[in-house]
């Protein structure tokens, strides 16, 4: 059976049941109970059904089958091929659930893909808790979590005419409907009582198995509706807040937080790809560079044995002051994706089946604008370095301000610009840049930002809904 469903599909290692020899043919009971069909009781009672066994006309006297051939049959099939990806690789936007189901927003999305390089949506299914379509399973229906933001199939269908690959995005841990209906799913604090962060938000205990099977169960949900990928965020412990105090019930003694994320991400993969689906998950930009876990669990060298597609969210806006020795990362695209991206490179060359797709910054924080020039001196950083996919992250689901910066073209050709920075943007504040260690002066902290932390923790959220 498939325990896995938009991170979390892979091979159904399931072994096949007896069929008791009422239900099946009796030759292959006969084969897998260890009697031959020689054995005179088991012949004498199976000729009269022989003739029809497999659904054939032949006769009693056909020849038996071989038990070689049984065991074949047996075997579970194989698991479906992978969804193709487009021409030239992924290059998406970020929406939410209620974007994919506003007619008139989602139309002026699908223009933009149809006159420029985008090829994919990363649309939310599943976002702090609340769960964007009918999704069958039952804690969904339990807790009544589903809010209606579209009709799954007829956004498929909506997709697949302008030739977009679709990606179900699913917040993991970060989930208050569920650990507030179900505490013992839940991280605690030290009263026994469910923990909420500073924002509010209860979390999910990856030590409880339930978790993963509910998580894996909305991701094969949405395979089954027509999405390709699979895309995990918050696949982390929680880094808000005292987190020293939290309780973790039915965790072993001396258990790592990092292996624990490893095996829950191992057994989404199996399960997701066995259906045919991508898996890719979310990570801090920051795990390039660090050699723990950061204390959430996301270490970058073995995250990376677990998916196919690592998205670093390496927004120039939430690096701290001084880190790589760039004065204010904010206003240095080029310098922070090139330095950041090249660790993450480096670092992926001990799994070669995994590869990078970055979330760039497609919005304004802290009082740098970003438009045309920003987005493109990311993406010049990214295809120096060979990276040629990406997806772009906007709240408010508004790409019209940097929609410029992007080719008309689907299939993007190379532009890995060699020579020194083309604007500006690409040496500024970065006259100390070029060490890929942390600036000493500035420790990172979980938001890679010195400035005010924005209400999402992984993504910068400045809208909810339109």
């Amino acid at each position: 059976m498939l325990l896995f469903s938009r991170f979390n599909l892979r091979r159904d290692g399931a072994k096949a049941r007896s069929l008791p020899i009422s239900a099946s043919c009796p030759r292959q009971h006969a084969a897998r109970s260890g009697f031959g069909l020689a054995a005179p009781l088991l012949l004498v009672t199976s000729l009269p059904l022989l003739s029809g066994c497999h659904g054939g006309g032949g006769s009693a006297s056909s020849p038996p089958v071989k038990p070689a051939a049984t065991a074949s049959a047996l075997r579970p099939a194989p698991p479906p091929a992978l969804a193709p990806l487009p021409p030239g690789g992924v290059r998406g936007i970020y929406l939410t659930g209620w974007t994919a189901g506003h007619a008139r927003h989602m139309a002026g999305l699908l223009a933009l893909v149809d006159r420029t390089e985008i090829n994919a949506m990363v649309i939310d299914v599943k976002d702090d808790g609340e769960v964007s379509y009918g999704v069958d399973v039952p804690l969904v229906k339990e807790m009544g979590v589903n809010r209606k933001m579209f009709k799954v199939d007829a956004l498929m269908t909506t997709l697949n005419a302008h030739h977009i690959f679709p990606i179900a995005r699913i917040a993991c841990m970060r989930d208050t409907p569920l650990a507030e209906a179900h505490p013992e799913m839940a991280v605690h604090d030290p009263n026994g009582k469910v923990w909420h962060d500073k924002t509010h938000h209860a979390w999910l205990n990856p030590y409880n198995r339930a978790v993963w099977d509910y998580n894996v169960a909305v991701a094969l949900d949405a395979i089954k509706h027509g999405f390709k990928e699979v895309q995990f965020d918050y696949v982390r412990f929680p880094s808000e807040g005292k987190v020293s105090t939290l309780v973790y019930p039915g965790k072993p003694k001396n258990a790592l937080r990092e292996d624990q994320i490893v095996a829950f991400m191992k057994y989404a993969h199996e399960k997701i790809r066995a259906q045919g689906a991508w898996f890719s998950a979310d990570v801090f930009g920051l795990t390039s560079l660090v050699k723990n876990d950061e204390g959430i669990g996301q270490r970058f060298i073995k995250v990376v044995q677990n998916v196919d597609y690592l998205c670093p969210m390496v927004y120039p806006s939430h690096y701290a002051r001084g880190e790589y020795h760039i004065p204010n990362p904010n206003v240095a695209p080029y310098q922070i994706l090139h330095l950041s991206l090249g660790d993450a490179k480096k670092r992926l060359k001990a799994a070669p089946n995994c590869h990078l797709r970055p979330w760039l910054q497609a919005f304004s924080l802290y009082g740098v604008h970003y438009g045309p020039a920003q987005l493109a001196a990311q993406l010049r950083a990214a295809r120096e370095l060979g990276i040629h996919e990406y997806l772009l992250w906007n709240a408010g689901c508004n790409y019209a301000p940097v929609e410029a910066a992007l080719a008309t073209e689907k299939t993007v050709p190379p532009r890995a610009l060699a020579g020194p920075p083309k604007n500006p943007l690409e040496t500024a504040g970065a006259a100390d840049a070029g060490s890929s260690k942390p600036a000493k002066t500035a420790p990172s902290t979980d938001l890679q930002s010195t400035n005010p932390p924005p209400t999402d923790t992984n993504h910068t959220k400045e809208t909810r809904k339109l």
